[in-house]
């Protein structure tokens, strides 16, 4: 019980004297929380159903924007990854191609299948670099606003300070509006690429292993 409140109260005696003072608690502590409760609730109810003003929007976008500048990141980060590992395979495929050929089991001329395949091998390389080099190339979002670096070296520095200075918030959100847009058509053509480019990483695998298992039978037969 909360007893931040109190009141003093006396009884009186049977002689009519007055007796000793006893506490009694206040109830106006509970009251006033069930009060301050009843209040945010309906601060919340209305919260959920109000618009955002301009800095709280603005707010938002830059969360989405860089929420989607990380989405980029990660996804040439991932091309990255697929890059190693197709370095890798042309390595084992190399390394035990010169062993074969170095110990003089390599015939001097191969079956036009095999031939097929290595021909294939490096075509599906070559379409697998191509793909990485799409999927990791700059792209610019081609805006002159103030959020945006192309716009930025359109003006001097005094200039740009002063259009920063008689900047508004509805032209501030718009201009984020248009940044996060533009990321996440950015984000979909990454998406795609990235697909592609895993593929022909899958196909690369496959083609790998059949040149590797080709080698070592190569070897063991001659």
């Amino acid at each position: 019980m909360n007893w931040r409140g109190l009141v003093m109260k006396t009884t009186d005696g049977v002689n009519g004297h007055t007796g000793t003072p006893r506490i009694v608690p206040d109830v106006q502590p509970a009251e006033a929380h069930d009060r301050k409760g009843r209040k945010r609730e309906a601060k919340r109810r209305r919260d959920a159903q109000r618009l955002p003003d301009s800095y709280e929007r603005f707010k938002i976008l830059l969360e989405v924007i860089g929420e989607q500048r990380h989405v980029v990141d990660l996804e040439d980060h991932r091309a990255r990854y697929a890059m190693i590992i197709m370095g890798a395979i042309n390595a084992a495929v190399f390394l035990v191609a010169s062993r074969v050929a170095g110990n003089g089991n390599l015939p001097t001329a191969l079956p036009h299948w095999i031939l097929g395949v290595v021909l294939v091998y490096v075509a599906v390389t070559l379409l697998f670099i191509l793909g990485a080099v799409d999927c990791l190339r700059p792209r610019a979002l081609q805006r002159k606003g103030l959020l945006h670096w192309e716009g930025a070296l359109l003006h001097d520095i005094a200039e740009f300070e002063t259009a920063w200075s008689e900047a508004r918030m509805d032209q501030l959100n718009q201009e984020a509006v248009l940044i996060a847009h533009m990321l996440a058509r950015m984000i979909h053509e990454k998406y795609r690429a990235n697909r592609r480019l895993y593929g022909g990483l899958a196909v690369l695998i496959v083609l790998g292993a059949a040149l590797l298992t080709i080698l070592g039978v190569i070897s063991v037969i001659r």
